[in-house]
């Protein structure tokens, strides 16, 4: 299938073909997810590349198959970090309706909507420059994570702000795990940043050309911050900013750590990232409930890091949690 490496606000990195390992149907769709309202079909040898004629799909089509793909792409990423397949909160013995993603209303929302069994990726701006929600490979992928979220641990979806503040940082996360599951991506991020993490690059910003209407090419969200807990925010995003910071700093920890006995930075930031995702996924499925607050989690970082040789005390302090 065909789709945009990161988004159209990278245009460097274009497009790129990638193979999925689940039956895709016209659509496309296949039992989890379905694109609403198109019927895209696949072209030769049954991918979704270009058209049987060899002619190129349309834009609107296009959207359509790299919306789906990068969709699956999550939920594969995901059912490989917890070992089990996804299933979402509807579903009952293992079946139900496919989660249903719509990219094509004139709004600005970017949302997980639960009753729906939805997911909105919309377009928004004026006509000749509309802005293409479902071209974002961070907001499919934040989107996406909530739907498994609200299957895995629901009450990160609808505790206090609090604990949807970690529930936010999840699903940002994830788009984090989209750069880190990809070589090319990774080798991007080194590029960028000359191998210096602590340079904002593909790998921090979280949603470019979506934080700003005024501004089209602003980040939504910089994994790279100085923001400390404070227990009377009223924001979800200020907890967050908070616990996404503070990881991002045990990212880089891993890669420096390693970087010792990998000399290849690319190959290294892959295979930090594979630990570090790991550890995410497993200290999140640990949380407490029904409320879980950000001393809840720093708790589970502590005990799955303890016999390592990283601080995640002092990490935690730096963060005002502990």
């Amino acid at each position: 299938m065909i789709i945009w490496n990161q988004g159209e606000f990278y245009p460097g990195l274009g497009k790129k073909i990638v193979e999925l390992n689940n039956v895709v149907d016209p659509g496309p769709s296949d039992s989890l997810i379905k694109i609403d309202g198109f019927t895209v079909s696949p072209g030769k040898d049954g991918h979704f590349v270009e058209q049987t004629d060899g002619n190129p799909y349309s834009e609107d089509e296009l959207d359509a198959i790299h919306t789906y793909a990068t969709t699956r792409m999550v939920i594969n990423l995901f059912g490989n970090l917890i070992e089990k397949q996804i299933q979402w909160s509807w579903w009952k013995d293992g079946e139900g309706d496919p989660l249903l993603i719509k990219i094509r209303s004139n709004d600005i929302h970017a949302r997980y909507i639960k009753d729906q069994k939805c997911i909105e990726l919309d377009n928004y701006g004026p006509q000749d420059s509309l802005i293409h929600n479902c071209r974002c490979v961070d907001l499919i992928a934040h989107e996406t994570a909530h739907a498994i979220l609200d299957r895995l641990m629901p009450h990160l979806n609808a505790g206090n702000v609090e604990t949807k503040g970690i529930g936010e940082a999840f699903c940002d996360l994830a788009a984090i795990f989209m750069v880190l599951s990809q070589k090319d991506l990774c080798a991007y991020a080194i590029e960028e940043t000359k191998g210096d993490l602590m340079q904002s690059s593909i790998l921090s910003l979280y949603g470019v050309g979506h934080g700003d209407e005024q501004n089209q090419f602003k980040e939504i969200r910089n994994a790279i911050n100085n923001t400390t807990y404070k227990s009377d925010s009223w924001s979800p995003y200020d907890y967050s900013q908070v616990l996404i910071g503070m990881l991002y700093e045990i990212l880089i920890a891993l890669f420096e750590e390693n970087r010792a006995s990998t000399k290849n930075d690319v190959e290294n930031l892959y295979q930090s990232g594979q630990h570090w995702m790991q550890a995410i996924v497993h200290t999140f499925r640990h949380c407490p409930v029904p409320n879980t607050d950000i001393a809840d989690y720093g708790q589970q970082l502590i005990q799955f890091f303890d016999k390592g040789s990283l601080d995640i005390k002092n990490l935690l302090a730096k963060r005002n949690i502990l």
